[in-house]
């Protein structure tokens, strides 16, 4: 029997701290998508380069997620989380400066690296720790996120519209301040993470059953196209909403809304997950998610926020659950099970978001945002194949 397969309770300051990281890092990724908004629009682009500029950050940020998860797997250090932290804090806040495309793209390289680097880390840590709770632990670690990446929209909006390109250049602080304080406090957690971890010996093929492969690719497939309604929505809010005639500032703060609202669903997903079920309780908040997101486009003024929001919080509660999912799966490679689901997932999803972009330039946001609600359905489905050949080995 390995150390992970006995129950143990979970370290909920130690899942709060990979948290904290996480959000202190996707800050900048919730940074992103507005600067380059603002940059795209500054230099009279057509929209579609929203979409590509965002598939380069994305191809990097998660695309090589389940490379450094599987790295770390085997060789992680506790240093890797910290580092990736500040690198992330420092090329984002540098984008303002770039003056052209040529200069924007390392800076969207190095930002994406340290994104990478940070999340099959922070999950691979938060799982550990998480005990008996996985889904709960995971969940934490995923509103952390949500909530720097909440942020991050707002508070570029407002140093936008206040102090223009200068503004974003301070952005680079509370990046680097969080990444000490997470460098100061984290070793003693990834001690006893690491007393945890499963250890590999010559028989530990025999105490797994075979990885189901397909089963793995039809979660990752799910996630994507779950990704993909939250980031079209997220990317292309900023053009539907000023379209409509609302002020900069106002729009930041919708689309932070939105973002956070996922927060919710995140904790809810977590928690009946570990009580319920998993993929009985990601299904549900797929399918359910599709109403409101349909009904926002139709509506006007505060109902639409409302329901931007509820659909928001149903769309998240796929998460936890999916990422628990995989983990089952992958017992023994919980870094690239975390680097499959969040990145390779998230990359897939992205690049849809970039022919989203095409969308929305050929036939304007509603008509685009419209299609892209009913995706979640897309994503529901993979859940109940997934389910169904879980079933059957469990019968077998």
């Amino acid at each position: 029997m390995t150390t992970a397969s006995v129950p143990r309770p979970w370290d909920l300051r130690g899942v709060s701290l990979m948290a904290f990281a996480h959000g202190a890092s996707d800050l900048y990724s919730g940074i992103l998508p507005f600067v380059l908004f603002y940059d795209v629009a500054r230099a009279g682009l057509p929209v579609w380069w929203q979409g590509a500029l965002a598939f380069v950050w994305y191809l990097t940020s998660s695309i090589a997620q389940p490379l450094v998860g599987a790295y770390s797997d085997r060789r992680g250090r506790w240093w890797f989380l910290p580092a990736s932290v500040a690198l992330t804090a420092i090329a984002v806040s540098a984008t303002p400066a770039a003056s052209s495309i040529a200069l924007l793209l390392p800076l969207l390289l190095l930002g994406g690296f340290g994104s990478a680097v940070m999340h099959p880390e922070a999950g691979r840590y938060s799982t550990l720790l998480g005990g008996s709770k996985r889904a709960s632990a995971i969940s934490i670690y995923q509103i952390g996120g949500q909530v720097g990446y909440g942020l991050g929209p707002l508070v570029a909006a407002v140093l936008l519209a206040h102090a223009g390109n200068a503004g974003l250049y301070v952005m680079a602080v509370p990046g680097v301040l969080a990444a000490l304080a997470v460098a100061t406090i984290l070793p003693a957690f990834a001690r006893d993470a690491d007393a945890l971890a499963p250890r590999r010996s010559p028989d530990a093929a025999a105490q797994h059953p075979p990885i189901d492969r397909v089963a793995v690719a039809l979660l990752v497939v799910s996630t994507g196209f779950r990704y993909l309604a939250g980031a079209s929505f997220a990317f292309y809010l900023p053009n539907l909403l000023t379209a409509r005639g609302l002020p900069l500032t106002a729009v930041g703060a919708v689309v932070t809304a939105f973002l956070v609202a996922a927060a919710v669903g995140l904790y809810a997903g977590g928690a009946s997950a570990d009580r319920f079920g998993h993929a009985r309780v990601a299904i549900a908040g797929l399918v359910l998610s599709v109403p409101p997101l349909v009904l926002a486009l139709a509506f006007q003024g505060p109902l639409a926020v409302a329901m931007l929001l509820l659909g928001s919080a149903l769309l998240s509660i796929q998460n936890a659950p999916g990422v628990a999912m995989a983990q089952a799966l992958l017992p023994r490679n919980l870094g690239t099970a975390l680097g499959l689901m969040n990145g390779v997932a998230f990359g897939l999803g992205s690049l849809g978001v970039a022919f989203v972009g095409v969308v929305v330039t050929r036939q304007g946001p509603d008509d685009a945002l419209r299609l892209v609600a009913f995706t979640p359905l897309l994503a529901a489905a993979a859940y109940l194949v997934v389910e169904h050949r879980r079933a059957r080995v469990t019968a077998q």
